[in-house]
């Protein structure tokens, strides 16, 4: 897999995210939720994403809160402190995202729709001393579980449900139990598979 910064600026970029993050919830008492929705409106996190240097080895954690806060609020900062922050559960929520969104490709608002802060916060517990190879796996087992490929692919047909109905012959209901993952398209009847599939122009496996 191809990543946007090479490997040496991982660590870095991982202690600017955890000490940010420490820094804007246990330092300035923002919401984690809330200060991350900031972090992505900001378009600091699109420069992350892209490898810039400036913000993954050109900054420290305390400077890129002050920039996410600069662009997007009026919130008067308190007095910084030193970043000594490794220890906090909110320091491992914003070091994991780092790696994570290093190693997945994934934009920070993707990761984010799928694993909230609040969920890496239930993470810590368990989570906090295993090896980083173990956390990206259960990452991508959210992604796994989260993900509809039915609802992917009508959506890059550019199809509503409806459409998709009309052009199948799969009654709306179904489809939607589908995509919601209220019925398990892996145990649906084979012919209602093949229709979908012919009327999305891909593969069975690429929906299933």
């Amino acid at each position: 897999m191809m990543h946007a910064y090479n490997s040496i600026y991982l660590s870095k970029a991982a202690k600017v995210l955890g000490n940010m993050l420490h820094m804007a919830v246990l330092e300035q008492g923002f919401d984690g939720n809330e200060y991350l929705k900031l972090f992505i409106q900001s378009g600091i996190a699109s420069e992350i994403e892209s490898g810039n240097p400036v913000f993954i080895a050109g900054k420290s954690g305390c400077e890129t809160f002050y920039d996410v806060i600069s662009k997007t609020t009026d919130f008067k900062i308190g007095d910084f402190v030193f970043e000594t922050f490794e220890r906090s559960d909110v320091y491992w929520v914003g070091y994991v995202l780092a790696h994570y969104q290093w190693y997945s490709s994934r934009s920070f608002k993707e990761i984010l729709e799928v694993v909230s802060y609040d969920d890496f916060m239930c993470l810590y517990k368990t989570m906090h001393e295993v090896d980083m190879q173990k956390v990206y796996e259960v990452m991508d087992e959210h992604f796994e579980n989260r993900i509809n490929k039915l609802k992917e692919q009508r959506k890059k047909r550019g199809l509503t449900q409806e459409e998709l109905s009309a052009l199948s012959g799969v009654s709306m209901n179904t489809i939607r139990a589908y995509e919601q993952n209220a019925k398990d398209i892996k145990k649906g009847q084979l012919d209602i598979v093949m229709r979908l599939a012919r009327a999305l122009e891909c593969e069975i496996g690429e929906i299933v």
